[in-house]
């Protein structure tokens, strides 16, 4: 295969050669021109036809890679669409479940703003900070004291009040 193009450059480049050796010279019985090169651009000559020599690959050689023939296909079924945002949408906050005051316990407290702040955590280990009026699961927190958290819960129709207590642990 390399034979093959060498040996087609090579004639392509001896029929260039020949060709323009051929537009150089001047018949024998001619005089040679002596005016000068703007001078003989003004005047008009024929000029000898451009020799077109077309090279086709043979049949047994393959076409020539391209430089940067690189093609990439994405299979988009079933799957996200890659250029939407992650950030903004069409989504919607998921509605957080209300905390159980049954089912938790008071770690601790916080002072914000002339007021308390109750941290309690259930028992998968997730905290919540509860305010006096919060909603709880079948009530509200009534009032956050340095030391108490105090819910009323209305369960079927009976109010029950909830005491939650800060427990020190002793070492």
């Amino acid at each position: 295969m390399k034979q093959q193009l060498g040996s087609r450059l090579a004639l392509l480049l001896a029929l260039a050669w020949v060709g323009a050796a051929a537009a150089d010279k001047t018949p024998p019985g001619a005089a040679a021109d002596k005016t000068p090169p703007r001078a003989a651009a003004h005047k008009t000559a024929p000029e000898a036809p451009a020799t077109v020599v077309i090279l086709e690959p043979a049949e047994d050689e393959a076409p020539p890679m391209a430089l940067r023939e690189k093609q990439f296909f994405y299979g988009s079924f079933g799957l996200r669409d890659p250029f939407r945002s992650l950030v903004g949408g069409d989504f919607a906050p998921e509605e957080q479940a209300l905390v159980d005051l049954h089912a938790v316990q008071l770690v601790g407290m916080l002072w914000e703003d002339e007021a308390y702040i109750a941290i309690v955590q259930d028992r998968q280990g997730y905290g919540y900070a509860l305010r006096p009026g919060d909603p709880v699961r079948n009530g509200v927190v009534v009032s956050v004291t340095r030391q108490e958290l105090v819910g009323r819960l209305n369960v079927f129709g009976m109010v029950d009040r909830v005491n939650l207590r800060l427990q020190r642990d002793e070492e």
